[in-house]
């Protein structure tokens, strides 16, 4: 999972980068009218209105097929933005408002299949945000943000639709309760966490449902009694802490 969640987290960073590579990255300008320029295999058209860049902007392959669609207003990105790959099928979908990205972002992989759907507002992450495994259609993670940081509870599920975690987030740190879960739809373990820090009770669980590890949290550190149990619930180890160091 963490492999393909690496994959797809650099496809979308790669679109970001592109998308902001290609904000007016033009060799040259005029003052009014149409303009081309080839750069490398690509060729870049549109109109400058002084000095510019206005309405449409098509960026095309040697044979012909579009690569790029952009719209501007007075220089600044305005509009839909469109990558194109050579199979004909679209990568990358975004809104801008004044170079800003504003509204909704997707990311597509192979067939067009959504791997991203992503909302903004003034260029932050702003609303749900969705990725999904590229080979089923089906959703690996799914969160909500504002002002681009992360807020209440993220999602994670395994290719077989089954929630593999559940975290809460305040202003993009953990706060609440912290889940893991087995593919058997049992719960791992369970956490709570206050400001980033834990807080409160620590919970593990065997797959079978039971108890294996209790124990509390003060301030980021153990605190009090911590204990351990076997697979068929008798008590194992018994250990006391003090400020996350173990008392004799």
């Amino acid at each position: 999972m963490k492999k393909l969640l690496f994959i797809i987290g650099l496809s979308v960073l790669a679109f970001n980068i592109y998308a902001q590579k290609n904000i007016n990255q033009l060799p040259d300008t005029i003052e009014s009218g149409f303009y081309s320029v080839k750069i490398g295999n690509l060729t870049t058209e549109g109109y400058f209105e002084n000095y510019l860049q206005s309405g449409n902007w098509l960026t095309y392959f040697q044979s012909g097929q579009i690569q790029k669609l952009e719209q501007f207003k007075e220089g600044k990105r305005n509009g839909i933005y469109l990558v194109i790959n050579r199979r004909g099928y679209i990568e990358g979908q975004a809104e801008y408002l004044d170079d800003e990205l504003s509204g909704r972002k997707l990311k597509f992989g192979s067939g067009g299949k959504v791997l991203a759907d992503e909302q903004y507002k003034n260029g932050l992450l702003d609303g749900r945000k969705i990725i999904y495994y590229d080979r089923a259609g089906i959703i690996q993670e799914e969160s909500n943000y504002i002002n681009g940081l992360k807020e209440g509870a993220t999602r994670w599920y395994n290719s077989e639709e089954k929630l593999i975690a559940e975290y809460n987030y305040k202003k993009g740190e953990f706060d609440g309760p912290k889940k893991n879960y087995y593919d058997n739809d049992s719960l791992r373990n369970e956490q709570d966490f206050h400001n980033n820090i834990p807080a409160g009770y620590f919970k593990e669980y065997y797959r079978n449902g039971q108890l294996k590890i209790k124990g509390y949290y003060k301030e980021g550190h153990k605190e009090g009694e911590w204990i351990e149990f076997s697979e068929d619930g008798q008590e194992t180890k018994k250990t006391r802490y003090k400020k996350g160091e173990k008392v004799k």
